[in-house]
């Protein structure tokens, strides 16, 4: 079958999320943070994309919400991940930090992955994740009309939950289609004050699926979609398409629905090493929406380290005309 027709089955992935979309599901309440390049660095939500590039892969970005905005959330993220030598299995590390105001949470964590051949055109990546979350609140710095209010006299410092997480990928030549729960123990810390008040972070479950269109020879179109539930908060849509030439250049843009829409640029400046950028424009007039954000990722892939594996290959040729060569869970 042809690389040229994935509609039938990406629509088939569509109707899936919109689908679980309707589920109800339980969550907690600290609103997790939400990338607009997602598809250039999946890790962050499923561990079942580590070793998906086929490559050591190293991803560091950061994400500057509501830019000119004192106290503003600030994220900063790192990973690496590769395919383990001649089996199925894969690993990754990844370290994010995120600081909003008086709270600073950091994380980290170690993936692995284990990939299922199904068919000759479907492989199953099942990932989990394992790390340690710390959490610090500087509630006594923040300036407040009652400076003596009890319930702002200590801080939490140094706070440590357990994480982990879980997540699946189904891998073929015409699509992709994931769900994950990245963060499935709670996170609750609670600190002195009159109102025993605690800080908590929201259990999030992450659907995401893809896909990529041959238009002509070195001309492609690319597109993505992620869905995240939060319970208590807005649940978040977010639709990317992106031109790409020659695996050079990319060009495009992301609708997350009712809430912003952004530019998406990206120059793979060598085999090994990618720039993406990304500037998001608010939508809507909520206080939330009112001020744009940026993104930037360095991705770089290192192919010395590994050792190909036909295992993790589709046995689908590409269309007329090509070398018969087998498709690769790489080109996600």
């Amino acid at each position: 079958m042809s690389r040229n027709k994935p509609t039938y089955h990406f629509l088939k992935a569509l109707l899936l999320i919109v689908g679980l979309l309707g589920l109800s599901l339980p969550g907690l309440a600290q609103q997790q943070a939400l990338f607009t390049q997602f598809d250039y660095r999946p890790l962050w939500m499923n561990p079942a994309f580590a070793g998906s590039r086929n490559s050591l892969a190293i991803d560091l970005a950061t994400r500057q919400q509501w830019i000119g905005v004192e106290g503003a959330p600030m994220t900063y993220y790192a990973s690496a991940h590769l395919p383990i030598n001649e089996t199925m299995m894969s690993a990754g590390v990844s370290l994010q930090s995120d600081k909003a105001g008086p709270v600073m949470a950091n994380e980290f964590s170690i993936s692995y992955a284990y990939l299922l051949r199904i068919n000759g055109n479907h492989l199953l990546s099942a990932g989990i994740n394992a790390g340690v979350g710390n959490h610090w609140v500087g509630l006594n710095k923040l300036a407040l009309n009652e400076a003596n209010d009890p319930n702002f006299q200590a801080n939490i410092e140094n706070g440590f939950t357990p994480v982990f997480g879980a997540g699946l990928v189904l891998h073929s030549p015409w699509y992709h289609l994931g769900f994950s729960m990245p963060g499935i123990l709670p996170a609750r810390l609670d600190f002195e004050g009159e109102n025993a008040l605690q800080y908590q972070r929201n259990q999030v479950y992450y659907f995401t699926a893809g896909t990529e269109i041959g238009l002509a020879y070195d001309h492609n179109v690319s597109a993505a979609i992620l869905a995240r539930m939060e319970e208590g908060l807005e649940n978040a849509i977010d639709f990317n398409l992106s031109y790409q030439y020659a695996g050079r250049f990319s060009l495009g843009g992301s609708w997350r629905m009712s809430q912003a829409f952004a530019l998406i640029a990206g120059v793979q400046i060598n085999e090994n090493f990618r720039v993406t950028y990304s500037y998001d424009y608010p939508l809507g007039n909520q206080p939330l929406n009112l001020s744009s954000s940026q993104e930037i990722t360095l991705s770089f892939d290192l192919y010395g380290p590994i050792i190909p594996n036909l295992d993790r290959d589709f046995f689908t040729k590409r269309k007329s005309g090509d070398d018969g060569t087998t498709k690769s869970i790489r080109y996600f």
